[in-house]
């Protein structure tokens, strides 16, 4: 390979980037005075650039020796033979700063010529390298922040003016005048709690972590989807393709389908499942208020109710759509207790599931056979579970109308213990003094 110093190598590289030329600069640059062809590869081993295209399919190789073989790379310069019949290998510096790894400079080439490199001209460069992803880093900081602020705006209607949101959308290259579907992404446990973080920073940082696994995710919608997260959740707003209601809502529903693996597979707690709630569409952005509380309450309610679906759909909560408008509290909470009091406080005293499984006779349309398998118990301890509410709070299952206020009473019942979700007191007026 050419030879050339360490200092003089570096001001080459450091030139380039004082200049904002890219690392597809920084690259070429550097083949040409190694004599061989380069690639700069992600932490995650993706390619990022390369200096010549013809062997941009060794990369792909490389990425899965790397990820199959588990090859440590994570401190120093390594060699990885790539093929043995074309004695063709890959050295891979990484570009790291202090412990912080942002990705790897590789050189392909015939391994007998890359044990006689310098060493210090591939150390030169990374630390280029280094300084170059930092700036790009502090760069989208900024960027994300903006981001953040724009989009916390929106949420919360916080915007001044209607030619003021249309100027700060252009900014980000997000056209506010069309329709729009908001998506509210949450981590919770079985329990529907939300995941904990040793810092604001630890959460930061993992939300972020999820907006990037969001945004490769989705990149077939190419700049028609925003995303930036808000307290403990990510958000993002889409501009769907389709035109009618049923329409939107059928691509929204399968664009979450699509986001689901790819979250599940990075989330650092098995015991946390992702859950994706789903607003109407808005024709205007000043509903995009709404549509938050929409998509929020979509997952309180599919977590409080304890449904396993993934992905909620405002739509489809349907009677308690209405309910969740309701802003009379003790007024719901007093229908509860009328139709249910006796069963919870049975419940609180006894620590049994009666009104569990009343809920899932209900769900089951009162196919009993059905509903002991859901509940995973024997068919006459389900039938003892019954004349048991019945005693308690006189249920008559053979009149339409009683049945009908329990059902009302349950999904009122539901909505209460949603908006109750992460407070110590328990529910006050079900409890006798």
């Amino acid at each position: 390979m050419a030879t050339q110093t360490g200092e003089t190598l570096y001001h080459l590289l450091l030139n380039l980037v004082l200049r904002e030329k890219g690392f597809d600069a920084l690259v070429t640059t550097f083949s040409g005075i190694v004599g061989s062809p380069v690639f700069l590869l992600d932490r995650e081993f993706n390619l990022l650039a390369y200096s010549d295209e013809s062997t941009i399919h060794l990369c792909k190789e490389l990425k899965d020796r790397l990820l199959k073989d588990h090859i440590d790379i994570y401190e120093q310069a390594t060699m990885v033979e790539l093929d043995h019949e074309r004695c063709l290998s890959c050295f891979l510096q990484p570009i790291q700063v202090d412990s912080a790894i942002y990705g790897y400079l590789c050189i392909l080439d015939d391994p007998r010529k890359l044990h006689a490199m310098d060493f210090t001209a591939m150390e030169q460069a990374a630390l280029v390298m280094a300084l170059d992803f930092q700036k790009r880093m502090a760069v989208e900081e900024i960027e994300r922040r903006y981001l953040n602020d724009f989009v916390r705006d929106l949420l919360e209607g916080r915007m001044e003016s209607r030619s003021n949101a249309l100027h700060r959308g252009t900014i980000y290259k997000w056209d506010l005048t069309k329709p729009q579907v908001l998506f509210v992404i949450k981590l919770v446990t079985p329990l529907g709690q939300g995941i904990s973080h040793a810092s604001i920073e630890a959460k930061m940082h993992y939300l972020q972590k999820l907006e990037e696994v969001i945004r490769k995710a989705i990149n077939s919608h190419s700049n028609r989807y925003l995303v930036a997260h808000l307290g403990d959740v990510n958000v993002m707003l889409l501009i769907p393709k389709s035109e009618t209601t049923a329409s939107i809502k059928e691509e929204s529903i399968e664009v979450a389908r699509q986001l689901i693996p790819h979250l599940q597979k990075v989330i650092e707690s098995q015991d946390m499942v992702v859950k994706i709630g789903i607003s109407r569409v808005c024709y205007d952005f000043f509903e995009l208020p709404t549509a938050f509380h929409e998509a929020v309450e979509s997952i309180q309610m599919n977590v409080q109710m304890d449904l396993s679906n993934e992905i909620v759909h405002y739509d489809d909560l349907g009677i308690n759509r209405l309910l969740l408008r309701i802003t009379d509290k003790e007024e719901l909470k007093n229908y509860c207790e009328e139709h249910l009091g006796e069963l919870i406080r049975y419940d609180e005293e006894h620590k049994t599931s009666l009104l569990k499984t009343l809920s899932v006779v209900i769900e089951t349309d009162g196919n009993l056979k059905a509903a002991a398998n859901k509940l995973f118990i024997h068919y006459n301890t389900l039938r003892y579970r019954l004349r048991k509410i019945k005693e308690l709070s006189g249920i008559d299952f053979t009149s339409w109308k009683k049945v009908a206020r329990v059902v009302l009473a349950l999904q009122v019942y539901h909505i209460i213990q949603a908006r109750e979700k992460g407070k110590e007191a328990r529910w006050a007026p079900f409890v006798k003094a």
